[in-house]
């Protein structure tokens, strides 16, 4: 549509500047223009309020402008009719009817731009927004009064006078609009838009108020020119806004109103300017008076918005102080908190490079943190666990908001590895951070501990062998359920303790325990089951290396035990099966040892 509008508005102009077909014709074609402007303002303001994503305010916005546009088009349709019905029409002028539609159409849209909603809230913000508007109309309501107040413009005429007040009323609508749709942050159409509508109504409030009394306005083609160029502009804004709506459906939102504008201050700027040129032009009279006091009440306007600013300036530093105060409380308490602490914090970059580290470290693991940071983190794991681990590290490197809890060993300053617990998170990306954040506390006692509890439940408080649980669930695991079990009986073991005392006898069951650990391989379980009885799993499985494992301890054990002093003989007699690893089979084991221990006696007795 621009793509016809453009050309067709220079060719209007062409049409109107070579006065083609007479005075008659051009002004039938100028009146038929303004028509179908009409229209076109019409077609395109309905469809702008019909779009989906056209706000409520925007939208009844448009359907002011299209109503308005109706208007329009009756005056004009009026206009056109009266032309073609007098063969006489060869001059400009409007009618009854014309003004009242025009006044009708106006009304419109002066009426919703005052309803407009401006999106300010605070009461200061609209103190500061009433302000602003009243110092810019001020200025432009002094620049209106010198212009209608025109020697010039008085002696052309009371119509030529009425048609300038008029156009000066159009200028001041459109002022008013910019200003308060600029001013507030919201608008119901793109800058581009208003940018065009406000040229037209600019070009047709000023062909109404400069040009009548300077001569020009005695030209048709200058008039014609100066009537239909605001109504193209009028329906080409309108377009441009249709088409950027289509493209961005969010393009009606708006940022807020700002808190500072260089409008009113340029408005007194203006209005400074307006009454040195009246000076100038005509002197001290009451043309330059009247601009003075517009400009003393825009000077007064500016100065009243101004100590406002300077109050609020005043509360934003107090706050701006008092905020300052706090932060700096804030980060003195998470100062203390993590330099006291005795959990390591951490930062660690992209690259698992150490970035910072809280003064826990030195505490923990005794490096200095100036020494260490930029270095690997996985440096200071242990070997052992760095296998399991690493995987589980490179994902949270990898996963932006990941968070990871893990135990492991880390390397201490003096060569001993301590056990930390840590949860590490990643934000990567998080402003002032950009890395991963961990906290770490020293478990190593409690680790110790749980091994110690541990291995209590497992094991003989005496001899530190395994104990009958732990020797069970080693049997239920056997490879292969396959087994070859030993059964160990100590002989005359009651006689010890009662001769020598409890205190020897458990001294020659720490004496067995030694002697079997040494008969017992690398993989080999010994256990004792309680008293005087012992129990060895071999970890062959088969009876032969069991028979060997039999042997050896029956060699050791063979050299008498040197306690307290005493020289104490110790005899033990052995129980020897191999099969399916069940319960039976200890069983079967120890019928086999008691039928050792029957067989010795017998060999003593006789």
């Amino acid at each position: 549509m621009l793509r016809v509008l453009v050309p067709l508005a220079l060719g209007l102009v062409g049409f109107f500047a070579l006065g083609v077909g007479g005075d008659r014709l051009q002004v039938l074609v100028g009146w038929l223009s303004l028509l179908a402007t009409d229209v076109g303002l019409f077609v395109l303001a309905r469809r702008i309020a019909r779009m989906v994503q056209t706000p409520p305010a925007p939208r009844r916005f448009w359907n002011a402008t299209a109503f308005a546009a109706a208007a329009f088009s009756v005056g004009d349709t009026f206009k056109v009719v009266q032309t073609l019905l007098d063969p006489a029409a060869t001059t400009l002028t409007v009618g009854f009817v014309q003004t009242v539609a025009l006044l009708v159409g106006a009304a419109a849209i002066v009426g919703v731009t005052v309803t407009y909603p401006t999106g300010v809230g605070s009461r200061r913000a609209r103190i500061r927004f009433l302000l602003d508007a009243a110092a810019t109309m001020t200025a432009f309501a002094v620049v209106a009064w010198c212009l209608v107040t025109r020697s010039a413009l008085a002696a052309a005429g009371t119509d030529t006078l009425v048609t300038a007040v008029f156009g000066t009323g159009l200028i001041m609508a459109g002022v008013f609009a910019a200003v308060k749709l600029g001013l507030s942050g919201v608008s119901p159409m793109s800058r581009a838009a208003a940018v065009v509508m406000l040229t037209g109504a600019g070009i047709q409030g000023l062909a109404t108020t400069v040009l009548p009394g300077t001569g020009s306005s005695g030209s048709l083609s200058w008039q014609l020119i100066l009537l239909v160029t605001p109504a193209i502009l009028f329906m080409v804004g309108p377009r441009i806004q249709a088409r950027q709506a289509q493209r961005d459906p969010g393009m009606f939102q708006r940022p807020g109103p700002r808190r500072y504008s260089v409008l009113p201050y340029s408005a007194t700027l203006v209005t400074f300017v307006a009454l040195i040129a009246v000076l100038l032009d005509s002197g001290l009279g009451y043309q330059a008076w009247g601009a003075l006091a517009g400009l003393v009440l825009n000077v007064a306007l500016v100065v009243v918005r101004q100590m406002l600013a300077l109050a609020e300036n005043a509360v934003l530093l107090d706050k701006l102080d008092e905020s300052l105060l706090e932060i700096t409380l804030r980060e003195r308490r998470l100062d203390s908190l993590v330099r006291h602490s005795s959990d390591i914090t951490s930062i660690t970059d992209r690259a698992g490079r150490l970035a910072y580290a809280s003064p826990a470290l030195h505490r923990t693991l005794g490096y200095d943190v100036a020494d260490i940071l930029g270095r690997p983190m996985i440096a200071f794991l242990h070997p052992d666990d760095l296998h399991e681990i690493r995987p589980r590290l490179g994902h949270l490197l990898a996963t932006t908001g990941a968070t990871l809890t893990y135990q492991t060993r880390f390397a201490h300053a003096d060569g001993s590895w301590r056990w930390l617990e840590v949860i590490a998170t990643n934000l990567v990306g998080e402003p002032g951070i950009d890395g991963v954040v961990a906290n770490a506390r020293d478990v190593t006692e409690t680790r110790e501990l749980h091994e110690q509890l541990r291995h209590q439940a497992d094991h003989d408080p005496l001899t530190g062998l395994a104990n009958r649980r732990l020797f069970a669930e080693r049997m239920r695991d056997a490879p292969g359920c396959r087994a070859a079990v030993l059964l160990i009986d100590l002989d005359g073991f009651k006689a010890v303790n009662d001769t020598y005392g409890h205190h020897t006898g458990d001294e020659v069951l720490q004496f067995v325990a030694a002697r079997l650990r040494e008969a017992a391989g690398a993989d080999d379980l010994v256990a004792r089951l309680g008293g005087d009885e012992f129990a060895v799993l071999v970890a062959a499985g088969d009876e032969l290396a069991a028979r060997r494992f039999a042997d050896r301890f029956l060699d050791l054990i063979a050299q008498p035990a040197l306690i307290d002093g005493r020289t104490i003989a110790v005899r033990a007699s052995v129980g020897l099966v191999a099969g399916d690893a069940a319960d039976d089979l200890i069983h079967a084991a120890d019928l086999k040892m008691y039928e050792a221990k029957r067989l010795r006696a017998a060999r003593r007795e006789a």
